[in-house]
Formats: C-alpha cells, structure tokens, sequence
C-alpha cells in the first residue's frame, strides 16, 4: 500500500533528516531516539505543571496556551506514525503497558486540576494564590541586575550555541573529506 508524498511529508523528511550520519549505527540511533523521546517526554510533564501552577496564580491565557503547546508534540507524534502506517492507539491497546496508563493518568488529572484553578478565577474573580509582587526596575537592585544578566547571558548562550553549532559541523565534514578518525 503506498500512500502519495504530500508537501507536509517532505518537509518532514527535511526536517528529521533520519538518513543523516549524525544518528550513527543502529544501537546509537536507537539511544538517540530514546533519549529524543524522553527528552519529549520530560517537556511535557513540565509543560503540564508550568500550566498548572499558571492557573493557580489566576493566569488564564498562559496555562491555555502551555496546555496546547504539550498536546500538539503528541498529535505530530500520531500523525507521524500513521502517514508510516503504524497505529499508536492500536499498540497501546494491545500492549497492555502500565506506563501508558499512568501517563494518561498524570496528563488527565493535570489538566483537570489547571482547568479548576482556571474555572475558578473566572466565577471567583480571583486566583486560588495570589502572586507577590516585586518590582524590578532594570539596573537597578538585586532583581533589576538579575534581569539584565539574564537576557544577555541568554542572547551569548545563544549565540554561543550557534557559532559552536557551526564549529562542530565544519570540522566534522573536514575530517570527513580528509579521512581523518573521529577517535583522534
């Protein structure tokens, strides 16, 4: 049975670029995507509590918007597997594996709980927890320098990140072309 490529799975093959070196032999491969799905994984329990401490403090668009944002890797998972031909919800249902339903478990009553925090916000007219407030003042006092260390630590961390990112890859494809050991 073959399905036609539509653009969504090009873009797809593009993007995951599974043929890539960069996933090694078969037993680094099948690490790599371990630790990419527990990487997933760990995204979205703190995506599910971000949402629901958010709702505690009577916030109502952001746990909204976090809650969204921890659904759709699973929907992109879902639809990834089917466009292959693999139903998940079918091998979850014949696998019997109670870590499925442990985690169906935690992401329900997750979203219970923000939900009630949320419904009672809005009928209350305030949060469950009312958040301190402190003033930050860039520049100025603890918090001020706090915040200004912060967002330019984060532009150099980034930035950091790109030009290593770029480092990395140049050397890789000069040893490659020179036939060099990776050992070395």
């Amino acid at each position: 049975m073959t399905q036609r490529r539509n653009l969504l799975d090009r873009i797809t093959d593009r993007v995951m670029d599974l043929d890539s070196p960069a996933y090694g032999d078969e037993r680094e491969r099948a690490v790599v995507m371990e630790s990419s799905s527990f990487g997933l994984t760990t995204g979205l329990y703190l995506g599910l509590l971000g949402a629901l401490i958010a709702s505690v403090f009577g916030l109502l668009l952001l746990p909204s918007v976090l809650l969204v944002l921890t659904i759709l890797p699973s929907l992109a998972t879902m639809l990834y597997a089917r466009r292959r031909h693999v139903d998940l919800h079918q091998l979850v249902e014949h696998s019997g594996a109670r870590s499925t339903m442990v985690s169906t478990v935690v992401f329900g009553a997750g979203m219970v709980l923000t939900f009630a925090a949320m419904t009672y916000t809005v009928f209350a007219g305030q949060p469950l927890v009312v958040a301190p407030s402190f003033d930050v003042t860039p520049g100025e006092g603890f918090f001020g320098g706090m915040a200004q260390g912060a967002v330019v630590g984060g532009m150099l961390g980034g930035l950091a990140a790109i030009i290593g990112g770029i480092y990395s890859y140049r050397r890789a494809n000069r040893r490659r072309t020179s036939g060099e050991s990776f050992a070395e």
